[in-house]
């Protein structure tokens, strides 16, 4: 039995608002997905996204030697490559060409830091704070686990990528707008388990709207008031999961959130 997968949609026609089109058990069972049938494209944008995930280390090292405090070239690049994880998936056909990319890149990356002359990946990566309290491989733990986060919720969401593009926004804009804003205007500072600022929450909520925004027109789906009203309520639920993750829980808790409100949007008639 030859078993395809197609997570490629057009521009036009994308999407239907119909729950017979998407069915809850197409996302729930891995049984359509082929590791085995992977196109020349999938394979040629597997290379291209691993020599992009070299070169955002690239602009990670040449922000570190500049006047940038360590925080904000974090952000930049997580705010970069997360929108272009967000964007690449809908021209990939098969999750393999995605898994492939991955792998090329952590090969590159692991020979960067272990078997090279880049000892300075090694340093910024896992010997130095890299965020305040977090030492040793805790930020290669957190990448980690938000790369993994998103991978399964690309495999879940396979046949609906509006879902998954959403979630991968919130992440890159909502989290990062948080921190950079909260950080250069830090007023109506609170603490739930974390420091944070109004301005920032603030932040969090705008850009939360604006990624969801940015997916319906992404995928040329219509929005309605209904529409409008769920957004505006998956903004406030984003905002307020940024608001009380503990540490760098929200990497993990923003794009699972964000994936259900948008795929809530999906399944109404």
């Amino acid at each position: 039995m030859q078993i395809m997968i197609n997570v490629h949609y057009g521009l036009t026609g994308i999407f239907s608002l119909n729950t017979s089109r998407f069915p809850l058990s197409s996302f729930i069972s891995l049984s359509s997905l082929d590791l085995w049938s992977l196109t020349r494209m999938d394979f040629f944008l597997a290379i291209i996204s691993a020599i992009a995930g070299f070169y955002f280390l690239i602009i990670l090292l040449i922000l570190k030697q500049s006047n940038f405090p360590i925080w904000v070239t974090r952000k930049i690049v997580h705010s970069i490559g997360g929108t272009y994880i967000a964007f690449i998936v809908y021209s990939f056909q098969n999750i393999l060409g995605i898994i492939l990319a991955i792998a090329f890149f952590l090969f590159i990356f692991l020979i960067l830091v272990f078997f090279s002359k880049f000892s300075i990946l090694k340093e910024y990566f896992i010997l130095k704070d890299y965020r305040e309290n977090e030492r040793d491989f805790t930020f290669l733990l957190n990448t980690s686990a938000t790369l993994i986060t998103l991978l399964i919720l690309l495999i879940i969401f396979r046949n609906n990528l509006p879902v998954f593009t959403a979630g991968a926004l919130i992440i890159s804009w909502a989290d990062t707008s948080g921190e950079v804003i909260g950080r250069r205007f830090p007023y109506g500072k609170y603490k739930i388990f974390n420091h944070k600022t109004v301005t920032g929450t603030i932040a969090v909520f705008i850009f939360s709207l604006l990624s969801f925004f940015i997916t319906f027109l992404r995928y040329n789906m219509e929005i309605t008031m209904v529409y409008i009203w769920i957004i505006l309520l998956g903004g406030v639920i984003c905002t307020i999961v940024e608001a009380v993750s503990w540490k760098w829980l929200d990497n993990l808790f923003l794009p699972i959130v964000g994936s259900l409100i948008m795929f809530w949007i999906t399944t109404l008639n």
